[in-house]
């Protein structure tokens, strides 16, 4: 069975790595909702059938063994060492990395399809929380947008940009109502802050203080013109827009109750 899951998995990086030189990092953009949700239901159903009607296969049980989980930690921490290492090359966006997560997420969902031993609940727990936070986060990258809009004071603004210049509706119109900084005696800016305003409601924008304006965006006060000071004209807003966020928060909380069940449980049967 371990020689199963390694000549695929070698399979599966040897095309990732043809892709990878043949056309460099993708833009992920072009796997966003829905292209993201048609394959992660593609491969959990695809999995789902596997173990239906091949269950008792080796192919089947070499990517729920106890090997297949070891192996793709390995790789997975072998992935973030360019990562941490080399940033501009954006490895996290690569083919290879891709195919590492899809590896990762297929032994996660067939070692929880398989598992019949004891503490089955915390097994599960363990390794459905897993699976929903690597899943949420990678394919919810092509939907993260981080957009940006430089608003007079009193003015207002219904698009925002994009890292290339584009512009985004957002769907509603935002009006800066006043901008206020301090500053420390020395002159640095000890704090900024903005009011601003948007389907009626106000709120008191800070350094890291965002407003929450929908379950998927996030409203940042991100500058102001540096050179004016506190006379500045404008403020810079950022908005981001992460629809994912909750399914890793929720897939995170799953794990980390399996973390505590293994530990209060400790050999009992649960």
């Amino acid at each position: 069975m371990d020689r199963i899951f390694t000549y695929t998995v070698a399979a599966t990086l040897a095309v990732a790595a043809v892709l990878q030189v043949a056309f460099g990092n993708p833009d992920i953009r072009m796997f966003a909702f829905p292209v993201n949700a048609a394959i992660l239901l593609a491969l959990v159903g695809g999995l789902f059938v596997l173990n239906r009607e091949a269950g008792k296969s080796r192919f089947a049980a070499a990517f729920a063994s106890g090997y297949a989980g070891a192996a793709v930690v390995v790789l997975a921490a072998v992935c973030c060492i360019p990562v941490a290492l080399w940033p501009r090359a954006e490895f996290q966006r690569s083919w290879i990395f891709g195919a590492v997560l899809l590896l990762t997420l297929a032994v996660l969902f067939l070692a929880m399809l398989r598992y019949r031993g004891a503490m089955r609940l915390r097994f599960l727990l363990n390794h459905a929380g897993l699976f929903i936070f690597v899943a949420a986060l990678a394919f919810g990258a092509p939907d993260m947008q981080r957009l940006r809009a430089a608003v007079d004071t009193g003015g207002s603004t219904d698009v925002a940009y994009d890292d290339r210049g584009l512009p985004h509706s957002l769907g509603y119109t935002l009006a800066v109502e006043s901008f206020e900084a301090d500053f420390y005696d020395n002159g640095q800016p000890s704090g900024f802050r903005a009011v601003v305003t948007a389907d009626g409601k106000s709120r008191t924008l800070r350094v890291n203080h965002p407003w929450r304006k929908s379950w998927r965006q996030d409203i940042y006060l991100a500058g102001y013109d540096t050179a004016a000071g506190s006379d500045s004209q404008y403020c810079i807003l950022e908005f981001v827009v992460q629809p994912w966020k909750y399914a890793a928060l929720a897939g995170l909380l799953l794990f980390l109750a399996g973390a505590v069940a293994m530990i209060r449980g400790g050999r009992q049967r649960v």
